[in-house]
């Protein structure tokens, strides 16, 4: 009875500890296609100004920070226009209380620089809404993890981290379909 039990336990075990290939590709393969394909992808919309910032964090003055929900605060770049919408935490220096940023305005300055040592890209942009403008300072990761500060007259300077993703091409044009959000 024993001598049958261990022939079935190793006859599961076996397959469960073999490393797999598909097709001659191994996992960590297909993991560095995916890390180089995902870059591409990132790169792609850096230099075509199509993407989708999701905030997930706030950084507060102090050192701490606050969790965001990313489909709520983001920053969409499409071309020359720019939608913002992020929640604020900070000083204001104006006479209406500021609970958000919430705009769509046009980047009229939009500077990239690539460091290839470091894996950034560092992007300078100054947006304009009406007679307001607002100085975004972005170092996005190759791997999409970014980092955005935000300078206004009205407000005190602020930061926030996430995610950036690609906006999809579509054949309907520059829109944003909602579950790119």
């Amino acid at each position: 009875m024993k001598k049958i039990i261990y022939i079935i336990m190793i006859s599961l075990l076996i397959p469960a500890c073999s490393t797999t290939k598909e097709a001659g590709v191994t996992r960590a393969e297909k993991r560095e296609l995916r890390k180089i394909a995902e870059r591409e992808a990132v790169k792609k919309a850096v230099e075509s100004r199509r993407y989708i910032i999701k905030m997930d964090r706030i950084n507060v003055m102090g050192g701490g920070f606050l969790d965001l929900i990313p489909r709520n605060n983001f920053i969409i770049i499409n071309g020359e226009s720019a939608s913002i919408s992020l929640g604020y935490i900070g000083r204001q220096f104006g006479i209406r209380p500021i609970s958000g940023i919430n705009f769509n305005g046009q980047t009229v300055k939009y500077e990239l620089d690539s460091r290839e040592g470091k894996s950034v890209y560092n992007i300078n942009m100054e947006v304009k809404y009406r007679n307001d403008k607002f100085d975004l300072y972005l170092t996005v990761g190759y791997n999409g993890n970014c980092s955005v500060s935000i300078i206004n007259s009205y407000i005190q300077s602020v930061s926030y981290s996430g995610k950036l993703v690609p906006i999809a091409e579509s054949d309907t044009g520059n829109t944003v379909r909602k579950d790119q959000l």
